[in-house]
């Protein structure tokens, strides 16, 4: 994202609870609204919120911080947890599981997604696009 489109980021930090994550949606909600690409926005985050208590030290008593970048024609959101030894991985259709689905929702939505850090810091990310009204 170019500095020109992009709107001052918003960032909130969540406890690393359950209880969060529907904050977690509704402060996405907030700073998206009137966006395009707000209910998808929300949905994926709910998505990574969720991951980030589920599967990292964020859910030990730790933090989750949402920072939202909105443009013109574009939307990132950074969710950072306390970090995991796990590496975020989004299992793509097949296989007998009961978790895993949150990141394969990311990587069907998302336009780009991602994630840096390791076991003391991570955050993953994901940009959704959508074209500009004339």
């Amino acid at each position: 994202m170019s500095a020109a489109a992009v709107i001052r980021p918003r960032r909130r930090i969540f406890p690393g609870t359950t209880s969060q994550v529907g904050r977690a949606r509704l402060f996405v909600g907030d700073v998206l609204d009137g966006c395009p690409a707000a209910d998808e926005a929300i949905l994926l985050t709910s998505e990574l919120v969720t991951n980030a208590i589920a599967h990292t030290a964020s859910g030990q008593g730790g933090k989750v911080i949402v920072t939202v970048y909105r443009g013109d024609t574009r939307v990132r959101v950074d969710v950072q947890d306390d970090g995991s030894d796990q590496v975020p991985v989004a299992h793509l259709a097949g296989g007998a599981r009961e978790s895993g689905f949150g990141l394969e929702l990311v990587e069907l939505m998302a336009d780009r997604w991602g994630h840096c850090g390791g076991p003391r810091h991570r955050v993953v990310w994901f940009m959704l696009e959508w074209k500009a009204n004339s």
